[in-house]
């Protein structure tokens, strides 16, 4: 299994990018083109609908010995015996999901430099930095932060941190310019033609 450390590239199942395909499809797809880490992230879907893909894609992600990895629920991530979870701002702090979790990963979204702080100070396993650049994926998304705010980070953040927000094939390249060398990247992955290839041109700019 790979760990959070050697994570370059963050995947994540269809959501609303699925368009009638078969999901499993999609993200056995990104996994041959060389993402580290799958996340279940389905926004609109029922709890149970969740629950049943992520049993599938515990499966697929098991068997292949990549992350898998929760967004926001942590209930979830442990019936699936997930990795871990990922917690945005107005999820349950960390103090209270630890217990729970474990030993397992906790990562969480932050906006801005004092958010990085915190969560580093709380225990975080790893975080998500951004909006980078602008993003249709999430339409109530906090303001962007750039790549000046997100080359600071280097400096306060001791664990593993990934660029989120807007990222696609023309605008990867500046992330490690700044010094950030992991990213996660929803649409222009999922609405590629080929989708192994495309992670494989995302994976090959974060060195």
């Amino acid at each position: 299994m790979k760990s959070m450390k050697a994570l370059r590239l963050c995947g994540f199942s269809p959501g609303p990018f699925l368009r009638g395909r078969d999901p499993v499809k999609l993200v056995e797809a990104q996994i041959r083109g060389g993402v580290d880490v799958i996340q279940l992230r389905e926004k609109d879907a029922s709890k149970r609908e969740k629950l049943e893909l992520g049993f599938r894609l515990r499966a697929v992600t098991r068997e292949k010995g990549i992350l898998f990895i929760v967004n926001d629920d942590v209930d979830l991530a442990l019936i699936l015996d997930a990795d871990g979870v990922h917690l945005g701002q107005d999820d349950i702090p960390i103090a209270y999901a630890r217990p729970m979790m474990q030993n397992k990963i906790i990562g969480i979204s932050t906006h801005n430099l004092k958010q990085v702080k915190n969560a580093v100070a709380s225990g975080a396993d790893y975080l998500g930095f951004g909006p980078v650049f602008d993003t249709s994926t999430k339409p109530d998304t906090e303001p962007l932060v750039g790549l000046s705010l997100l080359s600071q980070v280097k400096g306060i953040c001791p664990i593993p941190y990934l660029a989120i927000g807007g990222i696609d094939h023309t605008n990867i390249h500046q992330l490690s310019e700044v010094g950030c060398h992991r990213a996660a990247v929803i649409s222009d992955i999922l609405l590629a033609a080929d989708i192994a290839e495309k992670c494989r041109f995302l994976r090959s700019k974060l060195r």
